[in-house]
């Protein structure tokens, strides 16, 4: 039951780190009042017009919300690389993206379909827009949770770019972001943890921009989710029963939320974020199979789950009637507070761990196993 999700969930990661309109965010914002003058030359950034007294904290986020235009307007086509260290083991996956502005946004992954990731006809705040996006929606909560500032420059696939750092209250780093120079889009994104220690890397190998990019754009494979679901039907599934969370730890809030249909049922899609994080949770009426090839179970903070991912970022569970799966862009200990704090997970008791124990023991000693 949960690998038919396993693809649509990665789309809804990926996208939700960058989505269409920017409309919310950027309602009363000039994004072209910050304009960059010679994005080639040597030298410190040169800003046009009042923008040059400018403290690089306001120039920083002056430059995301160009890029979360430009996440919605600009044509391209690109090959992205992601690297994750979980714990205590890496994973690398690549996927190509093809952005066409107000349409959609299709994101295929090696030896898959590709999947369509924003209503055709339709580019939406809520919509999936490719692993580097970013949008006005997530900078409204980048912004009450981080520090934003410009911090210099560099390249990215050969193209000048400008750095724009992310940093926790107190000033640890959080996330550095590699924009464009010429159209402030998203070229590669690094993410730390709370020690500082680099969690995540993405960043595009290929990338042609404009229209011409578009050239054999492939057909999407499965339909977007298009069913968004307000405060109010939200409230009708919890009157029903729906365990659907409002907010999760580490000021995660729920800024989306669509609904889909399956053979067993109805999907819920919830997506929390603190505007640099996002973790996505997919709740279904039903319970985990018995066997569930190419998962394993594991403890995540103290609860038995199952996870089909080494890093651990692809999580399931059941109890009460309904089944979870989680896949968080997050840190380990965000997605383990996650965990522990959701609905349905079962903390291992005493001999529940001893009995783990004394049956790895009894594998040991048996030469025959």
């Amino acid at each position: 039951m949960l690998s038919g999700w396993r693809m649509a969930g990665l789309a809804a990661v990926l996208g939700l780190l960058g989505s269409g309109v920017a409309g919310m965010a950027l309602a009363d914002v000039q994004p072209g009042s910050v304009a960059v003058r010679h994005p080639g030359a040597g030298g410190p950034l040169r800003l046009a017009g009042p923008a040059a007294a400018m403290a690089p904290v306001v120039v920083g986020f002056r430059l995301l919300q160009q890029a979360a235009v430009a996440c919605q307007g600009t044509s391209y086509r690109g090959e992205q690389v992601m690297l994750w260290w979980g714990p205590g083991q890496a994973s690398t996956s690549v996927v190509e993206v093809w952005h066409q502005p107000g349409r959609m946004t299709l994101v295929r992954a090696s030896d898959t379909d590709p999947e369509t990731t924003a209503p055709g006809g339709i580019a939406d705040d809520q919509g999936p827009d490719g692993t580097l996006g970013l949008s006005g929606r997530l900078l409204v909560l980048l912004q009450s949770n981080y520090q934003v500032a410009y911090a210099g420059r560099g390249s990215v696939v050969g193209r000048p770019a400008l750095v724009v750092e992310v940093r926790r209250p107190g000033g640890v780093l959080a996330a550095r972001f590699w924009l464009d120079a010429a159209t402030k889009l998203p070229l590669r994104r690094e993410m730390f943890a709370a020690n500082a220690q680099m969690i995540s890397e993405a960043a595009f190998t290929t990338l042609e921009l404009g229209a011409r990019g578009l050239d054999g754009m492939p057909a999407a494979a499965a339909a977007p989710w298009a069913a968004q679901l307000d405060r109010a039907r939200l409230a009708a599934l919890r009157a029903q029963g729906w365990p659907l969370p409002g907010q999760l730890p580490g000021n995660l809030a729920l800024f989306a939320a669509s609904q889909t249909s399956a053979r067993s049922g109805p999907v819920i899609d919830l997506s929390y974020s603190d505007g640099l994080v996002v973790v996505s949770l997919f709740v279904q009426r039903g319970e985990l199979a018995r066997a569930m090839p190419g998962w394993r179970q594991v403890t995540v903070g103290g609860r038995a789950v199952y996870s089909d991912d080494p890093d651990r970022r692809s999580l399931a569970w059941s109890a009460g009637g309904f089944v979870y799966t989680l896949i968080g862009d997050a840190p380990a200990t965000t997605v383990s507070r996650v965990v522990t704090t959701t609905p349905g997970t079962a903390r291992l008791g005493f001999w529940a761990r001893m009995a783990h124990g004394f049956r790895r023991l009894a594998s040991w000693l048996n030469p025959l196993r």
